[in-house]
C-alpha cells in the first residue's frame, strides 16, 4: 500500500507507530541473523567435519550475511521515512501533531521500490485549523 493510501486509510498516528514496529522488527531480524551468520562462522572447524558439513556451514552462513544487511538497510528505510515525516508533522499554525489529512503526495513510479523512501514528501491539512504545510 502506498504511503498517502496507507496514512489517510490508517491516519498518521497509526502510521507511523506501526512503521516503527516494522523497522525494528526489521532490526530483531538483522540481529539474529548476524548470530546466525557468526555461529555459522564459528562452527568452521576444519578438523573434524566433511566437505559438505564446511559447503552447509559456508552456505547458512552467506545466506544469514544476506538477511543481516537486508535487514539493516529496510530498517534504516523505514525507520528513516517515518522519523522524517514526524518531524514535520506538527500544524506550524495550532501545534497538532499528526492531525492532518494527506492533499497530495509526489509522484514515484510503480516498480520503486520501498526503500527508495518514495514519497519523499507530502501536502496535508490540518484537522484542527485547516492550515496547509508540507511534510517530508
Amino acid at each position: 500500500m502506498r504511503t498517502a493510501d496507507a496514512i489517510r486509510k490508517l491516519g498518521f498516528r497509526r502510521w507511523y507507530e506501526r512503521q516503527l514496529i516494522e523497522s525494528h522488527a526489521y532490526l530483531v531480524l538483522a540481529f539474529l541473523a548476524l548470530i546466525l551468520l557468526l555461529a555459522g562462522v564459528e562452527g568452521l572447524d576444519f578438523g573434524s567435519k566433511t566437505s559438505a558439513d564446511h559447503l552447509l556451514l559456508l552456505v547458512v552462513a552467506a545466506a544469514a550475511g544476506v538477511s543481516t544487511i537486508v535487514g539493516w538497510s529496510r530498517f534504516r528505510a523505514l525507520l528513516g521515512r517515518a522519523e522524517s515525516f514526524a518531524s514535520s508533522a506538527e500544524c506550524p499554525q495550532c501545534r497538532a501533531w499528526g492531525r492532518f489529512e494527506v492533499l497530495a503526495e509526489e509522484r514515484s513510479a510503480p516498480d520503486d521500490p520501498p526503500e527508495a523512501g518514495r514519497p519523499s514528501w507530502l501536502r496535508v491539512r490540518c484537522r484542527e485549523c485547516g492550515n496547509g504545510w508540507r511534510i517530508g
